[in-house]
């Protein structure tokens, strides 16, 4: 991976025949969710705004453990988002990723820094009004 580009950085992606486009990426279809009378074999713009959070959370830790040379393995997450009634429709109310991984029994506290470093900078997640909840598992390895 290289450097990141200068500023300000462009996103561009289409909307053609119910599926996203940005080129040379595959194609993501797209649609309303069941909850809004939708398919569950698309993924709704719910789906993807939970996904855009988890995704950005881990390419920003990946960033910084890489920065500060800390080993992990089996990183996982999930994400959970809460819509709920607002004053003015339908609101997100929480967004919650939960997120393990393992590292060496020395870099536990090491690793909850990093992530916590990298919660805090996740462009998505500043980018979202609703607050975003971060539930971390970080394991030591088993010594060899």
């Amino acid at each position: 991976m290289g450097k990141p580009a200068p500023f300000p950085h462009h996103y561009e992606v289409a909307l053609e025949g119910r599926q996203l486009l940005a080129p040379p990426r595959a194609p993501i279809a797209v649609g309303a969710p069941p909850q809004f009378g939708g398919g569950d074999t698309v993924w709704s713009p719910e789906d993807l705004l939970v996904g855009a959070t988890l995704e950005c959370l881990w390419t920003t830790f990946e960033a910084y453990a890489r920065h500060d040379d800390l080993a992990f393995a089996d990183w996982r997450g999930a994400g959970v988002g809460v819509l709920d009634k607002g004053p003015t429709g339908p609101v997100f109310t929480s967004i919650t990723l939960s997120v393990g991984m393992e590292v060496a029994a020395v870099d536990v506290e090491r690793a909850q820094r990093v992530l916590a470093t990298a919660e805090q900078h996740c462009i998505i997640s500043n980018a979202l009004r609703v607050a975003v909840t971060l539930i971390p598992t970080i394991r030591a390895r088993a010594a060899s």
